[in-house]
């Protein structure tokens, strides 16, 4: 167990040692669902969660250990589904108030795989509006709540997700990432989460925000859970052309984490030194601990990195004011205020903008790659701040507070312009027990490295308690 918390390991060996079976599971998860709807305020991680249909899952999973022959160590575990992939017989919404009338005919690549491993595909959760957005606030459609503090935000875009997860609604959700969207969450609830490579899960199916930014990761509540779901989901899909051509994914299998003092990590204080003082001191204080324990972390210049961020947005405003165009047509009044604000900006970015950022997009991420001919690992914070406050004027608008926008994704970006492969892990909490978390990149396809050094990483690093909103299931 991860902090006394089933893992999808947890669950299949008490399915097969007859200790739990998938419908009572399911039905916890259903209790823990309601529970939170019965708050004073809600947690609200779910948009839809067809009750009859999670129960039929379970039922066919129940009988498959009945019949000693479960599809893999997923099978009977209840896994959430940001509301941007489409799952059969259901809407996908994408976080909009007018996207709820056409039902999906078939499931999107990720839910199809995760079917395939038998996995109970449990409800749908609620995200920023398209995707758009780390803080997860969406005043005209749902806006989930953070389980540490219900007066914060979880962060955004996946959510819900993260909400579920943290909440001990279920072990794992998928998310997606186009700029931080399964780390930021991950960060803000104090679990985990991983971008892999850009490519190496597929996300035919999604509405999808920005084509060369986006990716699909999960969000966990175990590291372990982390490489359970890459294991079964990751590789060429034959719907969607960006997984083709891929190298072949290593099996992550168990973690074998390294011994601390075979870890080759670099660092730039450009990548932290301007964070808000908790993150910035979490951060410091697990350099120190993996030097303690014999690790390499040393600093490394990196020249441009600081235009990371600056390239993400002008690529996302510019790739998600085109994936939008034929809404922007018929809706646009109906998205919330700051959702129009950034598409707007990104349907006035020229072509000759586009491609002067894909120009620097190219120079940073050369010069990115260069520090992993000498390390390994490249760490820094996740976000630049704690969870924000969700405050009226954000609930009524979005949050269009340019600082906390900022802060959010200040580091998250350098992952989607570069595609390489990237883990949010907890560091600790500030004085209000907000969670802190530290990210960890490595090379591209190289996952398995990744998430044992991240194993390795979590046990020397503060950790980050259960939250206050939390069911056991």
């Amino acid at each position: 167990m991860a902090d006394g918390r089933m893992t999808a390991r947890d669950y299949a060996k008490a399915y097969r040692d007859g200790e739990r079976t998938p419908e009572d599971v399911v039905e916890a998860a259903i209790a823990a669902v309601r529970l939170s709807g019965q708050q004073a305020q809600p947690l609200d991680a779910f948009v839809l969660l067809d009750e009859d249909d999670v129960r039929k899952q379970a039922a066919q999973s129940a009988r498959r250990f009945e019949q000693g022959s479960p599809k893999s160590v997923l099978d009977g575990v209840p896994v959430a589904v940001k509301d941007e992939f489409d799952i059969a017989g259901f809407p996908t919404t994408a976080g909009t108030c007018f996207r709820g009338n056409k039902i999906a005919r078939e499931d999107s690549a990720i839910v199809e795989r995760l079917r395939e491993a038998g996995a109970i595909i449990f409800g749908k959760t609620a995200m920023h509006e398209i995707g758009f957005g780390g803080t997860g606030i969406n005043p005209k459609h749902i806006t989930a709540r953070n389980p540490h503090d219900l007066s914060r935000a979880p962060g955004g875009s996946s959510s819900g997700s993260a909400a579920a997860v943290a909440a001990g609604v279920c072990p794992i959700a998928v998310g997606s990432d186009a700029g931080g969207s399964v780390r930021i969450p991950s960060a803000f609830c104090g679990i985990y989460g991983i971008k892999p490579t850009y490519g190496r899960i597929p996300t035919a199916g999604g509405a999808l925000l920005a084509w060369s930014l986006d990716h699909i990761g999960p969000l966990a509540a175990s590291i372990d859970d982390l490489a359970v779901f890459y294991d079964l989901t990751a590789g060429a899909h034959p719907r969607d052309e960006e997984t083709h051509g891929q190298p072949e994914p290593e099996p992550v299998g168990e973690l074998d984490p390294p011994e601390p003092t075979e870890l080759r990590i670099a660092w730039t204080p450009e990548m932290g030194e301007d964070a808000e003082a908790p993150v910035k001191h979490a951060f410091l204080n697990a350099i120190g601990a993996l030097r303690r324990a014999g690790a390499v972390v040393e600093e490394r210049k990196v020249p441009h990195i600081h235009q990371a961020q600056r390239v993400g947005y002008v690529t996302m405003a510019a790739e998600a004011a085109g994936t939008q165009r034929d809404w922007l047509r018929q809706h646009r009044d109906e998205y919330n205020w700051d959702t129009r604000l950034l598409l707007a900006v990104g349907e006035r970015i020229s072509t000759q903008e586009y491609l002067h950022a894909q120009r620097v997009r190219t120079v940073v991420v050369d010069e990115f790659a260069k520090v992993f001919d000498d390390y390994d690992f490249f760490i820094t914070p996740t976000t630049g701040m704690v969870a924000p406050e969700i405050t009226q004027g954000a609930m009524e608008t979005g949050e269009v507070n340019s600082r906390i926008n900022a802060y959010v994704s200040r580091y998250t970006f350098l992952g989607n312009i570069s595609g390489y492969p990237s883990v949010s892990i907890p560091c600790g909490v500030d004085a209000k027990g907000l969670p802190v978390g530290l990210m960890i990149y490595a090379a591209p396809w190289k996952e398995k490295a990744l998430l044992n050094a991240a194993a390795a990483i979590d046990a020397l690093v503060d950790g980050v308690p259960r939250p206050p909103v939390f069911f056991e299931v």
